[in-house]
């Protein structure tokens, strides 16, 4: 998959050291925190290095994982998203692809979480040529339940995951809706 590519609004690069001052103020963000993080707490700049580095580690093993979003116009970091790979033994010891995003809070409501989500899937889809995914969230979080379903996943069970219950999506290409703005166009360089 290729490591950039952009969207209408976003440049999508693949997470580097370069990015550790942006995940690390995403990391601190309360708001945003209160759905990423086991007990909702900020994750330390150790704990996020350490993330980074298995981010990192997932790219060179796999030859693909996360992205950062920066706008094209500003250049702001408006969040990260991307696939990889996942062992759920809430869903039966089950292994695969799942699509993770999140935005600083300050960003919300703006379509970045679908735009970034639409786009990974549009890559992860295309050029991956991925055979599902899968995506889940705690039961609260309504506004990333609503980005699945605009995209196209189908709520499937609930489950736990990571010691909390979990809503569990999934995604077959069949079914994918490609939101307009985030279609990737990843033969154009970030």
């Amino acid at each position: 998959m290729p490591e950039t590519w952009r969207t209408e609004r976003l440049r999508a690069t693949a997470l580097s050291e370069a990015h550790l001052g942006d995940l690390c103020a995403l990391h601190q963000d309360p708001e945003v925190m209160r759905h990423l993080s086991v007990d909702g707490r900020s994750l330390s700049d150790e704990e996020t290095r350490a993330g980074l580095e298995a981010a990192m580690g997932h790219w060179q093993e796999h030859g693909f994982g996360l992205w950062a979003f920066h706008d094209l116009h500003s250049g702001e970091f408006v969040g990260r998203a991307g696939l990889k790979w996942y062992d759920l033994p809430g869903l039966d010891g089950r292994r695969e692809v799942g699509l993770a995003y999140a935005v600083p809070s300050r960003f919300w409501q703006r379509g970045f979480a679908t735009e970034m989500a639409s786009g990974a899937l549009s890559v992860g889809f295309g050029a991956g040529g991925l055979p599902a995914v899968g995506s889940w969230t705690l039961p609260g979080n309504i506004p990333s339940q609503r980005v699945m379903e605009k995209l196209g996943f189908r709520y499937q069970t609930d489950f736990e995951f990571a010691g909390l219950p979990h809503r569990y999506y999934r995604l077959e290409p069949g079914g994918f809706s490609p939101q307009r703005v985030g279609d990737p166009n990843p033969s154009v360089p970030g």
